[in-house]
Formats: structure tokens, C-alpha cells, sequence
């Protein structure tokens, strides 16, 4: 079969959709937040995390706690057994048992920020700080808040700033994309190609046994 190819025009009206389909914007550019901040900031960024990661786990722990008081435990430990545990609780005992789940999960990751392990806070433009100290659920724990807000304030600066040159990584490749496409030499190297696709090897594929038999009508 004739594989049929865009015309000259369509192909060139596919420019920026074929940029923008390519990947997320944000890929287009380092996650470091040293790519977008100073050196200072950074380090400043880091320190708070660790500083306020540490002062948030004796509240945490606590309220933690709390909400294990208010549920008949422990829980068991089997799934199905677990899942009837569940079942007999009251509303206000699920609700209980809910929250006091996303703040231990939480308190893993504080942990971790604690012990000054903020490099892996790179992916979180990407992957939001569900249970860092900014979440919701840690947030009203942490004893500093003008420290937390300093925090927030650098985490959002971190954010735009990588965000802005998502977008002018975005223009910048949708321009040259638009361009090759409309000049004699860009259409000329996507014939080469083009040419270069036809002219491969065909490839045939032979149906297994079990195929066969799927399609046999006795």
C-alpha cells in the first residue's frame, strides 16, 4: 500500500501543533531550581526546608496521636480484616482514620526534608509538595509561620521563573519549527526523509499459532 504523505502546505501548517505535541512545555527546561535562583536563594530554600521539616515533626507526631485515640486500635493487619475494621467505624472514625493516614504519609517526607535530603524537592513543579511542609495538611502544624510564608514566597518565585522559560523555550522552538518548515531547504530535507521511509524494508508479520487458531470459525 502507498503510503500517503502531507502536501507541502499541510505539512507546513503543522508546525507549531507538532512543537506542542512533542512534549510538556516544562520538559523543555532544567528542574534545578539553581537554573532560576540565586545561589543564595537556593541555599536559603534548602536551610528552611530543613529547619522547618524539623520543627513541624513533634506537632505532627501529636496530632498524629490524637487521632489514633479517637479509633479502636490497632488496626488489623490482613486487607480483608482491615476492610471490615473499616466498615464498623462511625463517620467522625473515618474521618479520624483518612486524615491521620495522609499525615503519617506526610510525615515521611517531612522526614526526609528534615535530614537534608532537599534535592529530591527538584520535581516539584511537576509533582506538587503534597506532603512537604507548604501542604495543606502539615501547613497549619508548622510553628514559623513567617518562615513558612518566606518559604512559599521562594518556592512560587522558583515556579514562575521555570514556568516563563517553559514558555519561552516553547516560542522559541515553535519559531524555528515554523520557519524550516516554510523555507525551500526544510522542505527539501523532509523529502530526503520522506524517501528515505518508502524506501525501507518491508516488514511482515506472521501471525502465531494462536492467532490462527482465534480466527479458525470451527
Amino acid at each position: 500500500m502507498t503510503r500517503v504523505w502531507p502536501s507541502r502546505e499541510e505539512w507546513a501548517a503543522a508546525a507549531e501543533r507538532s512543537v506542542r505535541t512533542a512534549c510538556m512545555p516544562l520538559e523543555r527546561v532544567p528542574e534545578g531550581a539553581e537554573h532560576y535562583l540565586t545561589a543564595d536563594e537556593v541555599a536559603e530554600m534548602d536551610r528552611l526546608h530543613v529547619s522547618l521539616s524539623a520543627s513541624v515533626r513533634t506537632p505532627l507526631t501529636a496530632e498524629i496521636k490524637r487521632l489514633q485515640r479517637q479509633l479502636p486500635w490497632p488496626p488489623p493487619a490482613k486487607p480483608l480484616d482491615r476492610s471490615r475494621w473499616h466498615d464498623g467505624l462511625t463517620a467522625d472514625q473515618q474521618a479520624a482514620w483518612q486524615r491521620l493516614c495522609e499525615l503519617r504519609n506526610a510525615r515521611l517526607d517531612v522526614g526526609r526534608r528534615a535530614k537534608g535530603q532537599t534535592d529530591q524537592l527538584i520535581g516539584w513543579v511537576r509533582f506538587p509538595l503534597e506532603h512537604s511542609v507548604l501542604s495543606a495538611d502539615v501547613a497549619p502544624l508548622v510553628p514559623d509561620a513567617e518562615a513558612l510564608a518566606r518559604l512559599a514566597e521562594l518556592e512560587a518565585k522558583y515556579g514562575r521563573l521555570r514556568e516563563q522559560a517553559a514558555q519561552d523555550a516553547l516560542d522559541a522552538a515553535i519559531a524555528r519549527t515554523v520557519a524550516e518548515r516554510n523555507s525551500d531547504e526544510g522542505w527539501a530535507r523532509e523529502l530526503e526523509r520522506r524517501a528515505r521511509i518508502d524506501g525501507g524494508p518491508v516488514v511482515y508479520a506472521h501471525p502465531t499459532p494462536t492467532e490462527i487458531n482465534e480466527g479458525d470459525p470451527r
